[in-house]
């Protein structure tokens, strides 16, 4: 009999095969169409560019050499950790150690779907990828802005730094950069993602930001120092100013270079009162704290009144 999804047939397979064995001989290039209809699903995707971008990258090029070791991202604790050495288990919505001293992990799928969808991407763009890890997320912005498009991504540890730069040396349109993104001053950028809590955004990633561009920026919130949740915003340019958004909240590691304790204090009261759902804008021009002001500091101002 012949197996039918969709309206792509795949090989035969016997009427004598179990669900698993049938599952063990199944094409990976098929579990990857499965993975990303999966994630569409989870993460509510529209962006048939980065449907196809997930369908179609190899998650297993940027993980390292099996065993893997995976969690369904319900406990970053060690003993929710499981291994594996296959590949289809990597097809999932899941999240992969990369270093499991640091708790760094390869984002769960889900997630960072949802923060590159809310980017616009499209062919010719040029995006900032700030802790780009080894390599897998950009890699899938990469396929979506193309040959014509360009993908800077930035990681500041050097092991992952150097991973990534070998996993991602067939794309000569992404440029793996090893450096601490605070002190880098991009230009012409379409898109920026960061992969790290932060309560600063650098106001030369603002300045280089093209009209329209977009910021997803993960805002640390909690008065614990050592918490990693994060309200995610995304923040457009726009010819009256930026307009910002809340756009989902997760949990991350920080960014120790990116960090102001007094946007922090301020975001984190925001969340208690749920006054940060009424944020429309990012101001940078230094003005007084005024009723339209969420998270106010002397450097940037989350508000509730529109850009301008």
């Amino acid at each position: 009999m012949q197996k039918v999804i969709g309206s792509s047939s795949v090989e035969s397979w016997p009427d004598n095969l179990d669900s698993e064995e049938k599952l063990q001989s199944m094409p990976l290039a098929l579990h990857r169409r499965f993975y990303a209809d999966e994630i569409r699903v989870i993460a509510g995707l529209e962006d048939q560019a980065l449907i196809r971008a997930l369908s179609t990258v190899a998650r297993e090029d940027f993980l390292g050499s099996p065993p893997w070791r995976y969690s369904s991202g319900f406990s970053l604790h060690a003993g929710a950790y499981r291994l594996t050495s296959d590949c289809r288990d990597l097809y999932h919505d899941v999240f992969v150690s990369l270093k499991s001293d640091a708790i760094l992990n390869n984002g769960q799928p889900s997630i960072i779907a949802r923060l590159v969808q809310a980017l616009n991407l499209r062919p010719g763009m040029h995006v900032m990828h700030v802790g780009c890890g080894t390599g897998y997320y950009s890699a899938i912005m990469a396929h979506m802005v193309g040959p014509s498009g360009r993908v800077t991504a930035v990681e500041v540890d050097q092991e992952l730094a150097g991973q990534a730069q070998a996993n991602l040396r067939e794309l000569p349109h992404v440029t793996v950069v090893h450096a601490d993104a605070a002190n880098l001053a991009p230009h012409s950028l379409d898109a920026v993602l960061i992969n790290a809590g932060l309560t600063r955004i650098p106001s030369a990633w603002l300045n280089s930001l093209a009209q329209a561009g977009v910021i997803v920026a993960p805002m640390l919130v909690g008065v614990e120092a050592s918490s990693c949740d994060a309200m995610v915003f995304r923040v457009e340019r726009s010819s009256q100013g930026f307009k910002a958004a809340p756009l989902t909240m997760l949990t991350i590691y920080p960014a120790a270079s990116l960090q102001d304790a007094s946007m922090r204090s301020a975001l984190s009261s925001a969340c208690v009162t749920r006054a940060v759902l009424r944020v429309q804008s990012l101001k940078t021009a230094m003005h007084p704290a005024g009723p339209g002001c969420i998270a106010h500091t002397a450097a940037l101002c989350l508000s509730a009144d529109p850009p301008g």
